[in-house]
């Protein structure tokens, strides 16, 4: 009997000991986990900051001012004291988001400020991008770019996920009570490509890398939020 009750305080030693090393191994495993967790938040944090930083850098890559080729379409009065470069793409929603601000601009200043649209579609991202830039150059040999340009905006949401934009452009340029046959022609031209390609080449080497990328005077500009951040911009230029 007091062999068996000796066995038995044995038995509740050894519970003991394995109890503590449970609470051991459960203190060292929560440790390990707060500690993983600390680790993880710091890693989010330093990826997000280093973002930050690379975001920044690549809107400073931008040159902050840059002499500018005349190329592009002119909207307003030649003589006008500040002209406003738009490198833009016709399917970006932030581009036909800023549009009717930079109508306004011009309404407003009107003789003052002038606007030279430069195309710059991000094909990557937007498919039919490309293909509007060349519907409006093909307008634009009819006389009716600026009448393109503005349908192109207006109606973007019609057009964007089409498979054939180019049927739809066409439709647009009927419209538009242009010659179709010729609109064809020139939609498949190598001198359009060659102009619309010449113009994203001139944005790169600015540093321009997302549209709407707006110049004022040959000085690049933050993009505007509302009208009124627009409107101060053109003011302190005039």
């Amino acid at each position: 009997m007091d062999q068996e009750k000796d066995l038995t305080k044995k038995q509740k030693k050894e519970l003991r000991k394995l109890e503590s090393l449970d609470h051991e191994k459960a203190a060292k495993k929560s440790g390990t986990t707060k500690w993983a967790a600390i680790i993880i938040a710091g890693a989010l944090f330093l990826g997000f900051f280093i973002y930050i930083i690379y975001s920044s850098k690549q809107a400073k890559n931008v040159q902050t001012t840059a002499k500018l080729t005349s190329g592009g379409w002119l909207r307003g009065d030649k003589a006008a004291k500040v002209t406003l470069v738009e490198f833009s793409d016709f399917q970006c929603p932030a581009c036909a988001f800023r549009e009717p601000m930079v109508q306004q601009a011009l309404k407003e200043y009107d003789g003052k400020v002038k606007l030279l649209y430069k195309h710059f579609p991000l094909t990557s991202i937007h498919k039919n991008a490309m293909n509007a830039s060349k519907a409006s150059e093909a307008a634009g040999k009819q006389g009716k770019f600026w009448e393109m340009h503005d349908l192109l905006f207006e109606k973007q949401s019609e057009w964007e996920g089409v498979a054939d934009s180019k049927k739809v452009f066409i439709g647009y340029a009927e419209g538009l009570k242009l010659d179709s046959e010729k609109f064809k022609k020139d939609f498949d031209s190598k001198e359009i490509e060659q102009k619309i390609t010449k113009e994203i080449d001139e944005g790169i080497n600015l540093g321009v890398n997302g549209t709407p990328t707006f110049f004022l005077n040959g000085k690049v500009i933050d993009t505007p939020v509302s009208y009124e951040d627009l409107k101060k911009t053109i003011e302190e230029a005039l």
